[in-house]
Order: structure tokens, then C-alpha cells, then sequence
């Protein structure tokens, strides 16, 4: 369960830091993208191998 709830904070987080305006954020909205692209990989990583373990 861990496996899937981690990416989708880490997308939530991602577009978060995009959205922002809050100056605290400033310094991390380059990390955007690659909360963004860490979480889509992993959810399908973990789907892709859901699939594998079923077959």
C-alpha cells in the first residue's frame, strides 16, 4: 500500500511546487519536475509489476 500512496504524495508535492507563490518555496520549485517524474515512474513501475505477479 506504501508503494502506491508514496508516488501519488510525491505527484501531489510536485504540482504543489509548481503552483506555488509562496516565497518559502521559492528556492525548490526547480525540484518540480522531478517530484513530478519520480512519482509517475514509480506508480507505473509498481502497476507494471502488480501486473507481472498476477500473470
Amino acid at each position: 500500500m506504501l508503494q502506491i500512496i508514496l508516488p501519488i504524495v510525491f505527484l501531489i508535492f510536485g504540482f504543489f511546487l509548481k503552483k506555488t507563490t509562496s516565497p518559502g518555496f521559492q528556492s525548490s520549485k526547480k525540484f518540480a519536475n522531478m517530484f513530478i517524474i519520480l512519482g509517475i515512474s514509480t506508480l507505473v513501475a509498481k502497476f507494471i509489476l502488480m501486473y507481472l505477479k498476477s500473470k
